[in-house]
Parts: structure tokens; sequence; C-alpha cells
């Protein structure tokens, strides 16, 4: 027989695979192999296997199989072809998700050295150290040497001497590859409405939009279905939208299953303990993975369940090859693994909402918070009516309500989409703010922790000292004009000295043990206020939390994106969520623009509203989800002319409806791209010359 293999080559001519032959029966979909390639051996993954051709040449065999077992179960294999044909990748490109290891042989079950007694008398043991060891075994049926060596404090070299000795049997032996035993469960208690709800997304096969407004307890649903998908011999991923998130969830779930049976994976991890994680989990030994969407891809024999937290987040959406987003490949994957989908959201994207109004997905409502607490009260306050002073942008009231909180011994959450000291660097004379020359952008004023100031491009992370005149004018009257995280803590430590003030941004929490740490002293009550960017906002279940503010509300709302509005309600939506999860809450608005149609839905609580809304303009407009949307984004020099004659070339479609061309909003000018919109923009795709352009499928960024 023949089989397709997809090399590690790196080289792009071949990065769809080769074919190969293989001994009838020989090999399996997903088995690792050795293959010939040209003067060299290679791994190789067999992705496919077909009928034996006639063919004018030779067609060279496999060298050998390393592992019965498949690398990839069946279920993966299929995802990663669907994931090349969807998002127009090679397999090359698709399988780097999939197996985190430049040798995929590093991920093959380890030999371990196991370690027992023989019957043989013992009276020429030597020393303290044979004699520990020798009495640790006892009763024991083996080892693992490393264990040992841990547990006893002994060298390999005692352990070889004592094996020449007679006493000790040495035995080589794989990692064991087994079925997922189910885990003792500590069961959720559900209300009412959760065992409905619960139940409702079990009958159901097609994927399931879980809408549930925040502190509804969509996590103990959560933790049901996990729950329910173990007993029944299979396993399950919860998805977080982002790294630092998982610290937070975490904590739940080793209450509902033993931590050893929970595996975290995020992109985060060293090499070593990726690929520890992956043998661990493709030998059976996890029940369930929690992590970023990274996660999707762990290789599990038996998947029955996949959740999408936060479904809405926009960093579900892989910016680098293979640009593909977690919803339609977990769809994809639960399709070929016969398991369920439940997407989660208080405020779910446009694209979920359509397929549960169409009945592509099943809707499934939790309209009500655990314990019938209330919404929380929402105040809106027009920032053009306020004179700041030396604090902006702090209203009186909101000062007021932080001064009140504090009194009661109550916690805060402040959101503000900034970081650093300040959002600009503006010359008094000249009126210009210092600009990156790598972006075009004003640069953001940072203070490092010996008080140095420093200017940052947030788009490309370049970082360069102030400079001591304007480069324009070369006036020396520099001023920080706005705020971001790092002034806020500033007055904040200034109008409440004795507040203690934890600031959450990518400044301060550069590993999720940060999150962790930082969740501990707020559920501890060490702190009173906890002030952050978008890190804030999401899904944080912090009981004493009374009041909740966004500083201002407007940062974003304005850029040239068809989804700007969306993100802000959502960001809004889900701060509200912050407040008055176990006692009567309030929340802040502070905005420029108080009437705007996101400030108003979001203060009201009219979610559904607000979706329906959206939905309409986007049907009229004809942006996604009411059309399929594609972009090619074209680096290097003569982008712009390389840019212009794509979407000249892709003109002659007539099943595109839009057709733009235009430099990317932050690379000042360095990068291009083609948005093509309408019923199948794809199908353009094939008329094109697209070397060297990166196509995105179903772009979630297009500015």
């Amino acid at each position: 027989m023949e089989c397709t293999v997809l090399t590690a080559s790196k080289s792009a001519g071949i990065a769809n695979g080769l074919t190969y032959e293989a001994p009838e029966g020989s090999v399996t979909i997903g088995a690792p192999v050795l293959v010939p390639l040209r003067n060299r051996t290679a791994e190789g993954i067999v992705i496919a296997l077909n009928e034996k051709r006639e063919r004018s040449f030779d067609v060279k065999g496999i060298m050998r199989t390393l592992s019965a077992e498949p690398l990839l179960p069946a279920a993966l294999i299929q995802t990663l072809r669907w994931m090349a044909e969807k998002y127009y990748c090679s397999l090359r490109q698709a399988v780097r998700v999939f197996l985190p290891a430049d040798s995929w042989r590093d991920l093959l079950p380890k030999e371990v050295q196991i370690y027992s007694l023989t019957d043989a008398p013992t009276g020429a043991l030597r020393g303290k150290t044979q004699r520990v060891l020798v009495e640790f075994l006892q009763g024991k049926t083996g080892m693992e040497a490393s264990a040992l060596r841990e547990a006893t404090g002994c060298s390999l070299t005692t352990l070889r001497n004592l094996e020449k000795k007679g006493i000790l049997l040495r035995e080589v032996r794989k990692e064991n590859m087994q079925t997922s035993i189910p885990s003792e469960i500590a069961w959720p208690g559900l209300t009412p409405m959760q065992k409905e709800v619960a139940q409702s997304l079990r009958d159901d096969r097609r994927p399931s939009l879980l809408f549930g407004v925040t502190a509804s307890g969509k996590t103990e649903v959560y933790a049901e279905l996990i729950a329910q998908t173990i007993t029944s011999g299979r396993s399950a991923i919860l998805l977080v939208p982002e790294i630092l998130l998982t610290e937070h969830c975490i904590r739940r779930f080793q209450e509902l299953l033993p931590p050893e049976r929970i595996c975290v994976i995020h992109s985060r991890l060293t090499a070593s303990a990726r690929k520890a994680a992956w043998r661990s989990i493709r030998a059976g030994n996890i029940d369930l993975i929690i992590g970023s969407r990274s996660a999707l891809f762990s290789p599990l024999s038996n998947l029955g369940l996949v959740i999408m937290d936060e479904e809405h987040e926009w960093t579900y959406k892989n910016e680098q090859t293979p640009r593909y987003h977690a919803r339609e490949t977990a769809e994809a994957l639960c399709s070929f693994a016969n398991a369920k989908l439940v997407l989660g959201s208080a405020t779910p994207s446009l694209e979920s909402w359509d397929r549960a109004k169409n009945g592509t997905y099943h809707l499934a409502r939790l309209p009500d918070r655990y314990g019938n607490q209330k919404m929380p009260a929402v105040r809106i306050v027009d920032l053009a009516d306020v004179s700041f002073g030396s604090v902006y942008p702090f209203s009186p009231p909101l000062l007021e309500a932080i001064h009140d909180r504090l009194l009661r011994g109550e916690q805060s959450v402040l959101f503000l989409n900034r970081r650093g000291i300040a959002t600009a660097l503006l010359c008094l004379d000249c009126r210009r703010r210092i600009t990156s020359p790598d972006s075009q952008l004003p640069f953001t004023v940072h203070r490092a922790a010996g008080g140095k100031s420093l200017l940052v491009d947030h788009t490309t992370n370049l970082t360069i000292d102030v400079p001591v005149q304007c480069p324009h004018c070369h006036s020396t009257r520099l001023h920080e004009v706005g705020a971001g995280t790092q002034r806020i803590e500033k007055i904040l430590e200034q109008l409440f000295p004795q507040a203690r003030v934890l600031r959450a941004d990518r400044d301060t929490l550069l590993h999720p043990e940060h999150m962790r740490l930082l969740l501990k002293k707020m559920r501890e009550r060490q702190a009173d206020i906890l002030l952050g960017t978008q890190s804030v906002v999401k899904g944080l279940d912090l009981p004493e939390v009374t009041l909740a503010a966004v500083l201002i509300a407007d940062v974003g709302l304005s850029l040239p994106h068809f989804r700007a509005g969306e993100r802000i309600f959502q960001l809004l939506t889900q701060l509200t969520g912050r407040s008055g999860r176990s006692k009567p809450g309030e929340v802040i608005i502070q905005t420029f623009r108080p009437e705007a149609p996101e400030v108003l839905f979001a203060a009201n609580h009219r979610t559904e509203e607000y979706l329906e809304s959206e939905l309409k303009l986007r049907k009229f407009t004809q942006y996604p989800p009411a059309s399929a949307m594609v972009r090619l984004l074209v680096r290097g020099e003569g982008a712009a002319v390389r840019a212009k004659a794509l979407a000249d070339a892709a003109k002659n479609n007539t099943d595109i409806l839009h057709i733009s061309c235009a430099p990317t909003l932050f690379s000042g000018g360095k990068v291009w791209h083609v948005l093509l919109r309408g019923a199948s923009p794809v199908r353009a795709l094939a008329s094109l010359d697209l070397t060297d352009v990166v196509v995105d499928i179903d772009p979630v960024e297009c500015v």
C-alpha cells in the first residue's frame, strides 16, 4: 500500500507531504515513522493511507515505524487536514500547533528504568545508603530510578553496584499508554435552573451557545458537564481566552477533580514542560485540560467535551500562521471526535449569536444571577462636564464611591485600557506628539522601576529613552499628556494613602503565577483596589467587590473597525459583572460619549437587544456575520504596489461585494492589506498570485 507522510523537513516544496510505500497493515494513520528523504533520514507522521497506483517512477519505502501507537489520534489528523484547507496554509505550517517539539521522537513514550528487590541475601550491603535503599524497597513491586533516587538520596552508582551484586533487578519499560480511568469527582451542587440547562446541553448534539448573564453560575454548569463526561470514560478540554485566566479557574476545578488528573496548557510553558505534559496527556493520564487556544490540540484519544469560556473574546483567533479561530476549529474537532462543543458567554459574539438564532447552534440561557443576586446599579458620568484638576480622569462621583468602599471595608475594581504613565509625550510649542518611527503612532510614556522615563511603542515593542528636545522643532518643553495605569496608580496612592492598591496589566503580570498571587490577595482581603487593563474585566469572581468602574469608556470606540462598538459593549458588560456578586454592587461608567448605544445598552443590562440591533446593522451593511471576509497581508519593499495589483486582480471575481486596499493602521505604511468581502471571497484566491502573501480567513483584525 501507499501512504502520505508529512515529514519534519521545512522545505516548502514538500510541505503537504510525500508518498511512500509500506507493507500492507504495517502503519496506521498518525503513526510516527522514519523515511528516506534525498540523502538523509527524516522523521514523519502518516496522515493518509492510499491504494497503490501504477506509476512511471519508483516510490521509496518507509524505513521503520517509531511507535506502535499513533503520535496523533485520528480526530486530530482529520482536524489538521481540515485546518490546512480552511485557513489556506500547508500541512507543515498547520502541524506546528499540534506537535510542540522540533524532534517528534521527543514526544514518544520514554524508556524508564524500574528497580526492584530480588530474593538474594543482603549480607553484602555496604554503608548506610545501601541499607536505606533496600529497606525502602521492601514490600514494593518496584520503582522508577529517578523517583527512587529522589526518595532515598542514593546515586546512580549505588543502584548499579547493587544490581551487579544481584540484590536489585533492573527492568527497562516504556511509559504506559493507558485508557483514562474516571477520577474521584466532587459533584457540583446545581440550582434547578442550572440542572435544566446542563440537561439541555447534554441532550442536544449540535454545538451549544450558553448565554448566561455575568455571575449566573456558568462555571458550575461547566463543572457538571465535565464530571458527566469523565464518568463516562472520556476526557474534556476547557478553553479560556488568555493565559492569565487559567490561574483563575484552575482553583475551582481542582476542587472537582484530583489535581494530578488536570493539566494546564499555555504558550508560556518551557519546551521541556510542554513535552512532558504532551506525553502525559497522550498516555491517558489526564482527564481535564485547561488552557488557552493552543490547548485545543492536546492529543486526547477519547475526547468527549470541549468548552470555550468567554467565547466572544478575539484572543481565540491566532494572528500567526496557521491563522485559525479556536471556535471554528473546535467545531471541526468535535465533529471528527464525536464530542460535544459548548460556547459560553455573557456577551456572545455576533457570529455565535447569528448561528444560535438560525438553528445552527443550540441556544441555552441562564438569565438570572446565582442566588437571585441583583444586577448592580449603573451610573454614567459625562466627562465633558467634569473639572479634573490634577486627578484626571477621576470624577468627583467616582472618588466619592471609592472612598465609601474604603470606609465600609469593601473592594473596588477600576478598569482603564491604557498602560503606562501617559498616553503621549506632547511638545507644547509645535503641538506635535513624539511618534514611533516603526508605526508612526504616538509613543506611550512608561516609568521604569528606578524612576527613569521611557517611550514605548505598544504595537512593535520599540523602546527608547525620552528625548531631551522635540525632534520636530527642538523645543525642550515636552509634556506628558493622557493617563495610563501607572499614572492612575500614583493618583490613587496620593488620594487614598491608606488604600492597598494592586495593578494588573502586561507590565506587572508577566507570568500566570503573578495572576494567581494577585487573586489570592484579593480573596484574602489583602487589597482594597484592583486597577488594571482588560485582565480585570474578564471572568474574575471576587465576592467582596461592590464597585466596578471604567475610567474612560471611549478608548477604542472610534477605531475604524466594524467590530469596535461590539468590543466596547462586551468590555463594559463584562465589567458590570465584577461588581455585586455576593452583596449589592454599583458600576460607574465614565465617558465623553454618554449617548453612545454601546454605553446605554451595557448600562441598562440589555445584552440581547444590543445583539439584535448590531446584527441588523451588519446585515444591512453586509459585514460579518452577514458576509464572509478574507484579508491578504503584504509586507516588505513594494508592498503598496503589490497590494494594489492584488486588489485589481480580485475585482474580476463577481462574487465579491467589496474590495479595499490600504496600509494597516499600526505599520507605518510598511504593511498593506487587501480586504475581500462577500458571499464567498475564498473563491477569488485560486486566481490570485499569493506568493509571499499572508492569507487570513475570517480575520478578526482588519485595520
